[in-house]
């Protein structure tokens, strides 16, 4: 789930920011426990120094069991996508929200997805279920609205306790911009199926290219260049929050600084229980100070 808004903050001047103390260690990524077992500042100052630190880190304990909301949202979600191209295309194509099948790119990006973008309104919700779950559309709108409430109170229970950290005079600053009536948070679920042959958008051209590489892989070429992977290249996120939840399936690295300071890409180990939470370029324009908006990547073989 993405939390953007394009609302500015009508007094930045009211932030007084303090960083807690740097950690000695680097180049691992921060686990937070939600629960706050050494207490709130505690948990507070965890907060504001991993996303002053590494910009990312894995949210544990976070209060949205994956046997509830997340298993509800897994299961409507995967049935979507399992069904025939024809009946998911009635969900599409975006605009940029909705159903959307497509080459994920050419710049660092490589593969194929279908995903689903839907507006977090719950009356947004409800407009685009009655083309994704043509039987019974009150159902969708009921397991999405019921996820993405859970994802959002853990968006804000974050951001209240980054504001902790960081010593603001208003702690809940950051989380309004969220809970705002005209606020634009999204869900985004993202498919990578496995083939491009049973997906007819606009797959023709990344199909021919697969094509291609494997060509070259059977001459002695690189098979992983095209063909043998799919992912997202090298990128920050520009809204507010990322709240990144997968499956079992590694994939996910993000570029975090070691000891000395020098950054390289670090695998984000696979863990469905756990969220993952990124620092978007939003936020750390609105901080004024060095939040990290962290550069990830995402890069599945085949």
């Amino acid at each position: 789930m993405v939390v953007p808004s394009t609302t500015t903050p009508a007094r930045q001047d009211t932030v007084a920011l303090l960083l807690p103390p740097p950690s000695p260690g680097g180049g691992a990524i921060p686990t937070v426990d939600m629960s706050a077992p050494r207490g709130r500042v505690a948990l507070s100052q965890q907060v504001a120094r991993a996303c002053a630190e590494q910009g990312f880190f894995r949210a544990v304990n976070h209060g949205v069991p994956p046997a509830g909301p997340a298993a509800r949202l897994d299961a409507a979600t995967s049935a979507f996508f399992a069904l025939a191209a024809h009946e998911k295309q009635r969900a599409g194509p975006p605009s940029p929200l909705g159903y959307g099948c497509r080459s994920i790119g050419f710049n660092g990006d490589v593969g194929e997805l279908e995903y689903l973008l839907l507006n977090a309104n719950p009356a947004a919700v409800a407009h685009r279920a009655a083309s994704i779950d043509t039987n019974d559309p009150s159902r969708f709108s009921s397991v999405v609205n019921e996820y993405v409430e859970a994802v959002k109170q853990l968006a804000c229970d974050i951001l209240d306790l980054l504001g902790e950290g960081l010593g603001l005079k208003d702690p809940g600053f950051f989380s309004k911009l969220i809970t705002e009536t005209d606020s634009d948070s999204l869900l985004r679920i993202n498919h990578y199926p496995p083939s491009c042959t049973t997906h007819k958008l606009d797959h023709d051209d990344q199909c021919k290219l697969k094509r291609i590489a494997r060509t070259k892989a059977g001459n002695g070429g690189n098979p992983t260049a095209v063909g043998g992977r799919i992912g997202f290249g090298e990128h920050s996120d520009p809204q507010i929050l990322s709240l990144l939840r997968a499956n079992d399936v590694d994939g996910l690295q993000v570029l975090l600084p070691d000891v000395d300071g020098k950054e390289g890409w670090v695998q984000v180990p696979a863990d469905p229980s756990a969220f993952f939470v990124n620092v978007g370029d939003l936020l750390q324009v609105v901080t004024s100070v060095n939040l990290k908006a962290k550069r990830t990547a995402l890069d599945i073989f085949a």
